[in-house]
């Protein structure tokens, strides 16, 4: 069995979507408290995925957030990322939660939603996440593959295969720029 990858999704959803984007194992935590003691506890590198709740979790004080406008590509941006000054820990916030932005990359993508019911909303959708074993659910595997070229998702991505493959060299304007755009796709393979 392959080793899990030292990075903590809070959701279902969530760490089927960075299983499926890693192609590894990952360490699920059930709340987004639990994700961020997780991060802020490790010694070494780690990576959270949490959803941007009312109340968010405490994040240790050396984290800082690589701003971006609230607008990108004309569209309301859902994914932060937060940088921590040791350059080893990261954390993503996703806003509202990962199901909604996952419901509006599908419906931006004109993805074929009928495996979920044809939803119209996002609670709709979240009937279909809440009532299945999210986490390994081989429908939102498919689901994910019709919206890898939503913008983005594929920031979101690059900047994880950035992190991940370069773990404690981390050049944090690299990542920066992958997770604001300067750097996509084709330029994943200088850095991996």
């Amino acid at each position: 069995m392959a080793e899990q990858m030292n990075v903590f999704p809070e959701c279902n959803v969530d760490t089927n979507l960075v299983s499926h984007i890693l192609g590894g194992y990952v360490k699920h935590k059930s709340c987004c408290n639990e994700v961020v003691k997780a991060v802020n506890s490790s010694g070494t590198f780690a990576i959270g995925i949490i959803d941007a709740d009312k109340r968010p979790a405490t994040m240790d004080k050396g984290f800082y957030e690589y701003e971006l406008p609230q607008k990108v590509d004309g569209k309301s941006r859902h994914i932060r990322f937060f940088i921590h000054q040791d350059k080893t820990r990261f954390i993503f916030t996703v806003y509202k939660a990962m199901d909604s932005f996952i419901f509006n990359a599908a419906k931006e993508q004109k993805a074929d939603m009928t495996p979920f019911n044809n939803p119209r909303t996002v609670k709709d959708f979240l009937t279909y996440t809440k009532n299945v074993q999210a986490e390994t659910d081989p429908k939102l595997r498919h689901l994910f593959a019709e919206i890898k070229n939503y913008p983005e998702l594929l920031r979101f991505r690059n900047t994880l295969k950035y992190l991940i493959t370069n773990k404690n060299k981390v050049d944090i304007d690299v990542a920066k720029q992958f997770f604001d755009g300067r750097l996509s796709k084709n330029n994943l393979s200088d850095y991996l």
